[in-house]
C-alpha cells in the first residue's frame, strides 16, 4: 500500500511539474545549479503566488533551498538567511500537512536538515546559548519524526540544554521520555535522579539510580554515579552494595575503594571502612581525601569509646582505664593520619581543628597551643 501511495505521489509530482509557475521552476533550476542566491529570490517570488500556498511541492522546494543554505560551505551563501534551519523545518511541516506522502520523497533532505539542526544545537550549547540550543534540538527531534525516526539523543540534548537554561520542568519531561523509551543513555537516568534530589523526592532518585545499576553494570562511570546518588540521599547501605560489587570488578581503582570506605563509615562498619581506605592508599598513597577520612574514622571511633568510658559508674575504674587507653590509641592513630594530611595541605583549617580536638583529648597542650596560633593566623 505504501508503494502505491509513493507511486501516486510521483504521478502527482509529474502532473505538478507541468503546472509549476515560472518562479517555482526557476527556484528548482537554480537550486540544482547550486546558485542559492538566485534560488532564494525565485522561491520567495513563487511563494507569493496564492496557488503555491496549497502546493506541497512548492513548500518542499522552499524547504530544500533553506536546507541548502543551512549546510552550504560557500561563504557567499552562508548569510543569505539568518535562520534557515527553522524556516526549512516549517516548510517541510507545511508540505507534509498538505500531502503526507511527500515525506517519503523528501527523506534524504529531511535527514540532512535533522543532522544540521542537531549540529547547530551542539554549537549553541558550547556557546552557552542554552535556550537557543533547545529550539535547535527540538527541530532535530521533530524533523526526524517526519521520517518515523525516534531521536532519543536529540531528546536527551533538549533535556540537557533545558536544565542548563534553568528550565528543570522541561528537562525532567524530556529525560523521562528518554528513559521511558529505554534509550542506552545512562546519563539520562543519572540526571533525572539529580532532578528528583532537587525536588526532595529521594524515593524516585534512588529508583533511577538503581535502574542505572541494573542496566549499566559494565559501565564504570554509570555505576560510580549510581552509588554517588545513593550516598547523596543517605542510602549508605545501598551505596555500599553497589560499590562492593564494583570493588571486585575494579580491584585496582582507588576511587571505588575510597567511596566504599565512605559508605561503610556512614553505617558504622568501622573495620570494613578502614580496610577500604587502606586499600585506597595502597593503590594511591597520596590520596589526600582517603588519608583525611581515615584519620576522621579513627577520631570518631576514639570519641565513641571515650563516651562509653565516661558513662561508666565510678566503681568500674579498671574498665574505664582500659576504655580510655583504647580511645587514646584511636586518637593517636587519627593524629598520625591527620598530621600526614596537614603536611600535604598545610593551610587546611578543617584538618587543624580535628587535630586540635585530638591533642586536647591526649593532653598535648603544647600542640593545642601551636595549632590555635596557626588557625588564628590563617583566619585573619
Amino acid at each position: 500500500m505504501k508503494k502505491l501511495h509513493v507511486f501516486l505521489a510521483l504521478v502527482c509530482m509529474s502532473a505538478m511539474v507541468f503546472a509549476q509557475s515560472k518562479n517555482l521552476k526557476n527556484a528548482d533550476s537554480e537550486l540544482k545549479r547550486e546558485r542559492l542566491d538566485r534560488a532564494l529570490t525565485a522561491i520567495k517570488l513563487a511563494m507569493e503566488e496564492p496557488a503555491n500556498q496549497s502546493n506541497a511541492m512548492a513548500w518542499i522546494s522552499q524547504a530544500k533551498i533553506y536546507t541548502a543554505i543551512a549546510v552550504t560551505e560557500k561563504p557567499q551563501y552562508k548569510n543569505l538567511e539568518p535562520n534557515p534551519i527553522p524556516l526549512a523545518f516549517q516548510s517541510f511541516r507545511k508540505a507534509f500537512s498538505l500531502n503526507e506522502d511527500f515525506t517519503l520523497l523528501a527523506r534524504q533532505e529531511i535527514s540532512v536538515l535533522a543532522i544540521e539542526a542537531y549540529n547547530s544545537g551542539v554549537a549553541l550549547y558550547q556557546e552557552q546559548r542554552f535556550s537557543e540550543a533547545v529550539e535547535m534540538f527540538k527541530i532535530s527531534v521533530n524533523t526526524n519524526a517526519f521520517n518515523g525516526d525516534v531521536d532519543t539523543l536529540g531528546m536527551f540534548s533538549i533535556a540537557l540544554s533545558a536544565y542548563a537554561a534553568g528550565d528543570k520542568t522541561m528537562a525532567k519531561e524530556f529525560y523521562l521520555k528518554v528513559v521511558n523509551l529505554g534509550a542506552d543513555l545512562s546519563s539520562a537516568y543519572i540526571n533525572l535522579a539529580l532532578i528528583y534530589i532537587d525536588e526532595n523526592d529521594f524515593a524516585n532518585a534512588g529508583k533511577y539510580a538503581d535502574l542505572v545499576a541494573e542496566r549499566f553494570s559494565d559501565d564504570y562511570m554509570a555505576m560510580i554515579n549510581a552509588a554517588s546518588i545513593h550516598l547523596q540521599i543517605h542510602n549508605y547501605e545501598r551505596a555500599s552494595q553497589i560499590l562492593s560489587g564494583m570493588a571486585e570488578q575494579y580491584a585496582d581503582n582507588p576511587v571505588v575503594f575510597f567511596a566504599l570506605g565512605a559508605a561503610y563509615a556512614e553505617i558504622k562498619m568501622h573495620k570494613e571502612a578502614e580496610q577500604a581506605y587502606l586499600r585506597t592508599l595502597e593503590l594511591q598513597p597520596d590520596y589526600f581525601e582517603a588519608i583525611f577520612n581515615l584519620g576522621v574514622l579513627h577520631y570518631n571511633q576514639g570519641v565513641e569509646i571515650r563516651l562509653e568510658a565516661d558513662e561508666l559508674p565510678m566503681s568500674e575504674q579498671k574498665k574505664y582505664d582500659e576504655l580510655l587507653e583504647k580511645a587514646n590509641d584511636m586518637f593517636r592513630k587519627a593524629a598520625s593520619m591527620l598530621e600526614k594530611a596537614l603536611k600535604m595541605q598545610p593551610n587546611d583549617i578543617d584538618v587543624m581543628q580535628i587535630l586540635r580536638g585530638i591533642y586536647t583529648n591526649l593532653g598535648m597542650m603544647d600542640k593545642v597551643n601551636a595549632i590555635n596560633a596557626e588557625i588564628e593566623r590563617l583566619s585573619r
